[in-house]
């Protein structure tokens, strides 16, 4: 017996990661056979038979699987925590354990098992101290039979099969019974509260006078009860002197009614706020550790989740030098662009389109994490849709119009292009350029929705598409048989063009280097909106050492066939190149995900206001979540769901992007830009994650800074420790030393 009779017979399973490329400990390793494959296990839903195909190729199911506990309530006996004699004590009072339809022995062995019954959909509790070594699983997931375990032997059937299982004794489940709770998935764990903890919570939320928060409180009230707590709700509500009870009924129906409502998260975050803290009850099956937003060390930047990881990975291999954070964007714009058309996000309705920049110096490796981009465009015939180079305003809608739905750019030495702009908004430099970064902004916020053209581009795209129209015309008169696909495609665009073009999809990657570019991020350009709606890749090593041995290697197989597979994951017309299918696919986002999201927002929000009041910076922070909700809607695209790892990569790289543009708008402020704050953000910055010597330091920023200033900030920061000195050799044999400054 495998994973496919599980799912054959209704239920849910998902991979098991087991020992491999595991480097921990002998217990690790041993929890390593009951780790999911992936995160998101908790909410694993029935699988599809293309993404089934898929976790055999990949080996999801090589060393077992977990079976999650989605109707299913388990008697879980360990023999060797005193569960045997348990087992016989409970056998007394429910014999029918003994002929259960489907019995599982554990590979621990002694008469260790798993016992398995349809769930009652009642809340349990999953112990009873009178029946040590037994656990009552009717959350979470166990060990499938045929798995191996950590002892090397198998989950073998004892008794039965998956069709077998029967419904759960009476006398076990009035046992198990708990009082009237109500049962949530809250941050990757299981969560029963009452009635009496949401009045609880409701103590510590004070806006029943806010008529939006009211609201918002009376849809968690009815989500978190499933629509029995409207008691709680209204005496909560008859604090507010606006209190009318003749509404309240109808107002608490309408509730059930939300197509997006909210959850018990964000009660919990609510009354948190307010000063409340948990006393209801979490049953994890298996410990992950809190779901929480992460700090600058607690993600790794460079590797990203999932199969992007993998990709990015693959694209800094083509690099003679490291070059990883530029790998990390191209992966991220690459998946994008790929998906772009054919997914949607369930939770925010963000597209995967981004304005990435990537910095580094020049002949260090940029060429080839362009080639790269270029080459995943091959492998999933987009191509038709990339470009090199951004002309004007006109010929963006040219592309998107007449040409692709999508428009890809892949622009090399961004900065200059960037520095023309610039100069034609405040020097009265080429006017055609001015609104360039306008049509750019209007596409990234309106790619789900219609983008309209005027003037003169509207009737010359008109007369285009009546050409194109004619010709094909002329064609059917002459009896040539012509593609009746491209012939409807031409007069939708033709009914729609007074309605606008619809879901223009435009993304940016484009390369300069520090040189070019640093200077271009002052407070103008950080607050017009197209640097915050864009994410910044640095690499500050402009002299990197190439790779021992360096040889490009082809892009292996198996990428290249997953590309493909997410590519064609819509329907669509093949014929018809780059352009909306027919149906979407659509990426939900797990509960746990969901609440970190809304932490996301509160947080950023929080530093908008701080922001606001001492730097005008505001904007940066006001525009974060979306880039969260795309980095993280990309991440989730190859997974089928996004889930709380998706969400925290995400946040983490938008934080730290935030903060490299903050210091990069103080050193480039102008007259105020010698301000103490000013010279240590750009002393941080110039440090970087690479570190300089003081002499390095000196010669980058005296154009700005007096040498006594910087000198005096040095010291101030080391003394503070928000940087460090390290000696570093350097010399033939590393015969001469030196001083280093490095970030804290």
């Amino acid at each position: 017996m495998n994973h496919d009779d599980f799912r054959d017979a209704g239920y849910k399973v998902f991979g098991l990661l087991g020992p491999k490329d595991h480097d921990g400990s002998e217990l690790d390793k041993r929890l390593a056979y009951k780790k999911p494959y992936s995160s998101g296990w908790q909410h694993t839903p029935h699988w599809s038979d293309e993404q089934w195909d898929l976790f055999h190729e990949i080996g999801a199911f090589n060393t077992g699987y977990g079976v999650l506990m989605d109707g299913l309530l388990v008697v879980d006996v360990d023999a060797r925590n005193g569960g045997a004699a348990s087992y016989e004590k409970l056998l007394e009072k429910v014999p029918e354990l003994a002929g259960a339809g489907l019995i599982v022995e554990t590979g621990s062995g002694g008469g260790s098992k798993h016992i398995y019954f349809r769930s009652p959909g009642t809340a349990l509790v999953q112990h009873l101290g009178d029946y040590p070594g037994i656990d009552f699983k009717s959350s979470g997931y166990v060990v499938g039979p045929g798995s191996l375990h950590a002892s090397g032997e198998r989950y073998t059937i004892s008794i039965g099969h998956p069709d077998d299982i029967d419904d759960a004794p009476a006398a076990l489940v009035a046992m198990l019974e708990k009082p009237e709770h109500h049962r949530h998935e809250y941050r990757g764990t299981t969560l029963d509260v009452s009635n009496e903890d949401i009045a609880d919570m409701l103590r510590h939320v004070d806006g029943y006078d806010d008529y939006d928060l009211w609201v918002e409180i009376g849809m968690c009230v009815h989500h978190a009860t499933g629509g029995t707590g409207f008691d709680v709700w209204n005496e909560w509500s008859q604090r507010s002197s606006k209190y009318d009870g003749e509404k309240m009924h109808k107002k608490w129906h309408s509730f059930g009614k939300s197509a997006n409502p909210k959850t018990i998260g964000t009660l919990i975050y609510r009354a948190e706020q307010g000063g409340w803290r948990q006393s209801v009850t979490f049953t994890p099956d298996v410990d992950f550790g809190p779901v929480e937003l992460p700090t600058d060390h607690d993600v790794d930047l460079l590797r990203p989740p999932g199969f992007v990881g993998e990709l990015a990975k693959w694209i800094e291999s083509q690099s003679r030098r490291p070059r990883e954070r530029l790998a990390v964007a191209a992966a991220l714009a690459a998946m994008g662009n790929v998906a772009g058309l054919r997914y949607r996000d369930d939770r925010d309705n963000v597209t995967s389109n981004l304005f990435a920049f990537c910095v580094a110096g020049s002949g260090t490796g940029k060429e080839a994490v362009q080639q790269a981009i270029s080459e995943i465009h091959a492998v999933t015939g987009i191509s038709a849709a990339t470009h090199g180079a951004i002309k004007s305003e006109q010929e963006i809608m040219r592309n998107i119009a007449l040409r692709h739905q999508a428009a890809f750019y892949i622009v090399d030495e961004i900065g200059i292009f960037l520095q023309k702009i610039k100069n034609a908004q405040t020097r009265g430099g080429a006017a055609y350029l001015e609104g360039i970064i306008g049509i750019l902004m209007s596409a990234y916020s309106k790619a789900n929705g219609r983008m309209l053209i005027t003037g003169d581009l509207k009737d010359d795209i008109r007369a285009e598409i009546n050409r194109q129209i004619a010709a094909l015309n002329r064609k059917k008169d002459e009896g040539i048989t012509i593609d009746e696909s491209v012939m409807k495609s031409l007069t939708d665009k033709l009914s729609s063009l007074d309605e606008g073009l619809l879901r223009p999809f435009v993304s940016v990657v484009g390369f300069t280097t520090p040189v070019t570019f640093d200077g271009l991020v002052d407070f103008e350009t950080a607050t017009n909106g197209f640097i915050g709606r864009s994410l910044l890749f640095e690499e500050r090593d402009t002299a990197p050492r190439s790779k021992p041995g360096f040889r490009k290697t082809a892009m292996p197989s198996g990428i290249a066939d997953r590309l493909r597979a997410i590519y064609s994951a819509g329907e669509y017309d093949s014929k018809g190149g780059v352009k909306e299918p027919t149906q979407r696919k659509s990426i939900p986002t797990d509960s746990a995900a969901s609440d970190l999201l809304e932490e996301s927002v509160q947080w950023f929000e929080d530093q908008a206001v701080e922001h606001k009041a001492s730097t005008g910076l505001e904007s940066l922070y006001l525009r974060a979540y979306e880039l969260v909700a795309k980095v993280s809607f990309i991440l989730a695209i190859p997974d089928g769901i996004r889930t709380v790892e998706h969400v925290r990569w995400a946040y983490a790289l938008v934080k730290r992007d935030i903060e490299s543009k903050m210091h990069l708008v103080m050193s480039n402020s102008g007259p105020d830009g010698k301000s103490a704050m000013a010279l240590n953000s750009a002393i941080a910055h110039a440090i970087g994650d690479e570190g300089l010597t003081i002499g390095v330091l000196r010669n980058k920023l005296s154009r700005k800074f007096k040498i006594d200033d910087i000198d005096a900030a040095v010291a101030m920061l080391v003394d503070k420790g928000a940087i460090k000195k390290e000696l570093v050799q350097y010399g033939r044999g590393g015969s001469r030393t030196t001083e280093k400054l490095v970030l804290a």
